[in-house]
């Protein structure tokens, strides 16, 4: 799944990543929201950002310095690409959201266009606009 490089511990950071996905469904569900792919909504960064249990994850696969920072930044940053890419195709493949992407939609008869690509909960909206709520 990763083009850059092979992960020591795949299983490990694959999990974490899809308990986070669960977690975003469960959210998503309870609140009826909608998650823009582009706009932050569905980011690895942002995740990876506030989940130490994955940074420590992802970290084990690279030599780090006496400050715990990573020696070869360009590859860790190929990876993490590769993994916010992976973590946008977990989404649309979990089995727990509609994915909806760019374009026409019909909502009550108005014909509707949306600009992004958009998931939500499975079943929660018939198209990729809160008032397409079901």
């Amino acid at each position: 799944m990763i083009k850059n490089i092979i992960l020591k511990n795949e299983s490990e950071v694959y999990k974490i990543m899809h308990d986070l996905i669960e977690k975003a469904y469960v959210e998503a569900s309870e609140e009826k929201l909608l998650l823009c792919m582009e706009c932050g909504d569905v980011d690895f960064y942002i995740a990876h950002s506030h989940n130490e249990e994955l940074q420590d994850a992802i970290r084990e696969n690279f030599e780090i310095d006496e400050y715990g920072e990573v020696l070869n930044e360009e590859k860790y940053r190929k990876m993490l690409d590769d993994l916010q890419d992976n973590f946008l195709e977990m989404h649309i493949k979990s089995g727990l959201f509609d994915y909806y992407p760019a374009g026409e939609y019909d909502v009550a008869g108005e014909k509707r266009q949306s600009e992004t690509d958009i998931i939500a909960p499975k079943g929660k909206f018939s198209a990729p606009f809160e008032d397409a709520a079901l």
